[in-house]
Order: C-alpha cells, then sequence, then structure tokens
C-alpha cells in the first residue's frame, strides 16, 4: 500500500509540475496582458495605434508595390484570377486575387479593378509579437484585402512620338479585415505615375525598355502622423514574341518615415497566348529592403472582347 501511495504521489507530483511549466505558455497567445505587456499599453490608447502601418510589419498583401506599366493602356475587356504564394521567415501565406479591366475608349483610357477575396495565413509567435498583433485575433488565418481602382489614361502613342506614356491614378478603397492581425490597414490610399515604353528591337521578337515614376501614398491612421508618402519607381524589360512575353523588372518605393516603409522587389513575369481570348501568366519574385517575401504567383486571363 505504502508503495502504491508514493507511486501515486509521484505521479500528481509530475502531473502538477508539467502543467504549472506549460500552462503559461498555452495560455499567454490569447491572454490581454500578453499583448499589453508586449506594446507597452498605457492603459487608453486603442490597440490599433500599436500596428505599425509599413510594409515589413504587415501581410504581404496590406501595402504592395505597384505592378510596371509599359506605357500602353490595355485596350480591352478582360477577366484575370490568379493564386499566390508568399513566403517569409514565420510567415506562410497564400491569397486569391481577381483583376477586371474594362477600356471604355479604345486607346485614350481604360479602368481595372483588383481585389484580393480571400487570403489564408499561418504565423508564429515571433511573428505576431513583433507585429503586436491583438490578443483577440491572435488564433484568426483567414483575411479579405482591399479593392483597387486604376484609371489609366493614354498621354503618347510610340507611333507618332518617340515613346509610350501612360498616366496611371489608382484609389485603394478601405475594405480589409483583420488590421488586428497585421494583415491589412483597412485604410485609404493612392498612387500616381507615369509608365513608360521605349522599343529597342522591333521585329519578330521584340524588345522594349520600360519604367515609371510617381508617389504612393497611404493613410496610417497614427496619433502623431496621418499618412506615409513615397516616391514609386521602376524599370524593367519585355521580351515579346508572337505569343509569349518575359519580363525582369525592378520597382519598389520608398517611405519618408522609414519605419519598415522601403519595399523593394526583382520579379520575372511571363505569359503565354493559347488563344486570342485565353492567357496564362506567372510570376516569381524575389522581396529586398523592407519586403521580406519571396512570392510566386500562377494566373489565367480571358479577354472578353478579344478577335483575331
Amino acid at each position: 500500500m505504502t508503495w502504491k501511495s508514493d507511486q501515486l504521489n509521484w505521479k500528481a507530483f509530475l502531473l502538477s509540475g508539467f502543467f504549472s511549466f506549460t500552462l503559461p505558455f498555452l495560455g499567454f497567445a490569447q491572454d490581454h496582458y500578453w499583448w499589453a505587456n508586449n506594446v507597452g499599453w498605457d492603459g487608453q490608447r486603442f490597440w490599433g495605434d500599436y500596428i505599425i502601418r509599413a510594409p515589413r510589419f504587415l501581410g504581404p498583401n496590406a501595402l504592395p508595390i505597384p505592378r510596371l506599366g509599359n506605357g500602353r493602356i490595355p485596350n480591352e475587356r478582360s477577366f484575370a484570377f490568379s493564386g499566390n504564394s508568399h513566403f517569409a521567415t514565420g510567415d506562410l501565406t497564400h491569397n486569391l486575387a481577381l483583376t477586371g479591366t474594362y477600356n471604355l475608349v479604345p486607346d485614350v483610357i481604360s479602368f481595372e479593378l483588383y481585389w484580393v477575396p480571400v487570403e489564408h495565413f499561418t504565423l508564429t509567435h515571433e511573428i505576431k509579437t513583433e507585429r503586436k498583433t491583438f490578443h483577440v485575433f491572435y488564433n484568426r488565418r483567414w483575411a479579405s484585402g482591399d479593392v483597387y481602382l486604376h484609371t489609366l489614361i493614354q498621354i503618347l502613342k510610340a507611333e507618332k512620338h518617340p515613346l509610350d506614356l501612360a498616366l496611371r491614378i489608382g484609389y485603394r478603397f478601405p475594405s480589409s479585415t483583420m488590421v488586428g492581425m497585421a494583415r491589412f490597414t483597412d485604410a485609404a490610399g493612392y498612387y500616381l505615375d507615369v509608365s513608360f515604353g521605349k522599343k529597342l528591337i522591333d521585329g519578330s521578337l521584340k524588345l522594349s525598355l520600360n519604367g515609371m515614376g510617381g508617389i504612393f501614398v497611404w493613410q496610417i491612421n497614427q496619433n502623431a502622423q496621418n499618412q506615409n508618402d513615397a516616391p514609386l519607381f521602376g524599370l524593367g524589360l519585355n521580351l515579346e514574341g508572337k505569343k509569349w512575353a518575359l519580363s525582369p523588372v525592378f520597382r519598389g518605393y520608398t517611405g519618408y518615415l522609414n519605419n519598415g516603409d522601403r519595399p523593394l522587389a526583382l520579379r520575372l513575369n511571363g505569359q503565354i497566348d493559347l488563344s486570342y481570348k485565353w492567357q496564362l501568366f506567372g510570376g516569381v519574385q524575389k522581396g529586398f529592403g523592407d519586403l521580406l517575401y519571396n512570392s510566386v504567383e500562377l494566373g489565367s486571363k480571358i479577354r472578353i472582347n478579344a478577335a483575331p
């Protein structure tokens, strides 16, 4: 009896020690005191004020670098969808992206709508701590992004001028979710840029130099600062065959707050036309500076008004 009693006592002691050691680690993730200690809460400020609205401390789709234009507006009505994967230390993200293009006046003005309707993410505790996520959202894994509306206006065409030149006005509607998980900003923003395209080789195989320059502005909703402004830039080449194209590009922007707001990216885009109406496209991207993610994209585009 004594031996059995001693055995039971030892088991109780070990179990008590196990739970005493592990419970703090199991419970801290969703605890208000963990969050308050992590951000140095003053007892009054709104939790959203502690989240840094900069690319380095947000998800990959929160403040993406605008795509590089080629100086020409798209003379088409089309719908595109793509699957995207983003890889960073402590953050694995997958998302669906939708793009709709409507050409209002050929060679003059087009509109483009872009949206990430669903994003799935898996974060480590270290990343959640660094990004100062709010404890209420700690275990969330799904989010929805903001809606972007682009207005594209043709300024010059290479048929009559040395190069193609186009203006893009982009506006972000605050429609995203999971700000508490530092995935999106749910705040307005806009960018204004001019892109150019200069033909270097024009034959059965075409080669052109493309670039853009402008400004990228987004709301950060902080007490001391309402917005961040950043010069926007990009440069690339486009090699084009009869039914395919390859485009290595470099682009980025540099915010003036210097708080993780200077993302840079080197990307290789590719596309192939399967028919007059159907196109496959994709890309691989390496992030630099404050863009911590490497990304892969694969998608398809359907041209509604395309004809031979």
